[in-house]
């Protein structure tokens, strides 16, 4: 089908070209006329064509979601709470899964521009949200935003869903009392067939143990047999002395670690295992 741009002469004129914009294939002439014609609207012309827009192919709707990344942050708040509030209102009635991922996107792209209100309410949506995609954005978010008011979020999710992609933020940001109420079932997750061919288990594991440390004792002091390098990273992260004996055969045998050197620099060992053995460093073979 043939298109041609009509002469606009008014924003409502501009707003219905680009509700009623043809379909785009691919990056040509359509493409960069559309994403000129969106990066120009204003917050509130943002909000009359958002739910035409959803609806429509995947060019608009990332080039939608685009805009409002790199836009969101200079508007002003009753502006994206209303853009905010009208996408949350149509979420579920979009037509196919992969229009409500590209609105969920959008929701996630203003969330932190919005009320904390709004932000709750996201919040509980999406951890209660039969799509997996939704646990993630909300778990990732509150790993790097976290406050208190995400713990309450984060139990009611764990106790409905046991998300895998939620274990690396309970790790690191739930208090150690929900640790060890759900102590067995984190371990499940470190299974050695696991970690031996999984590096970054491996340090969310240590990461855990380290949190846990009286409480893991025994598997800890496994470790120093079993995985000397892992047993070095949890004493260090929880601040404990090694024996130097100890540490400088493991350093003998794992020079060319990527680590080592450097943790046994924030361990203050490296003072002690040179009065003990002079002449480590230069014996070394590097």
């Amino acid at each position: 089908m043939t298109w041609q741009v009509k002469k606009l002469n008014k924003i409502s004129d501009k707003l219905n070209f680009i509700r009623n914009f043809p379909e785009i294939k691919e990056k040509d002439g359509k493409y960069y006329l559309y994403l000129g014609l969106v990066y120009g609207l204003e917050a509130n012309q943002m909000q009359l064509i958002i739910n035409d827009c959803l609806e429509q192919d995947i060019f608009k709707r990332k080039i939608i979601l685009n805009k409002i990344l790199l836009f969101a942050s200079k508007w002003r708040q009753e502006y994206n709470e209303a853009l905010f509030n009208k996408i949350y209102n149509s979420l579920n009635s979009l037509s196919t899964y992969f229009k409500k991922e590209s609105a969920s996107m959008i929701l996630m792209a203003l969330f932190p521009f919005v009320s904390t209100n709004n932000q709750n309410k996201l919040a509980n949506c999406f951890v209660g949200s039969s799509y997996k995609n939704n646990h993630k954005r909300i778990y990732k978010y509150f790993y790097q935003n976290w406050t208190k008011s995400c713990k309450k979020i984060i139990e009611i999710a764990w106790d409905k869903f046991r998300d895998e992609e939620a274990i690396g933020l309970i790790i690191g940001k739930m208090p150690v009392d929900f640790l060890e109420k759900n102590i067995v079932e984190l371990k499940e997750y470190f299974k050695e067939e696991e970690l031996t061919y999984d590096f970054f288990r491996k340090i969310l594991r240590n990461k855990f143990y380290a949190r846990m440390y009286n409480k893991l004792e025994n598997e800890i002091k496994q470790l120093k047999k079993d995985d000397p390098i892992s047993y070095i990273a949890i004493n260090k992260e929880c601040g404990k002395k090694i024996d130097i004996q100890w540490a400088i055969e493991i350093y003998k045998d794992n020079s060319k670690s990527r680590f080592l050197a450097r943790w046994y620099s924030d361990m203050d060992l490296w003072d002690d295992i040179l009065k003990q053995k002079p002449n480590l460093l230069s014996d070394l073979k590097l």
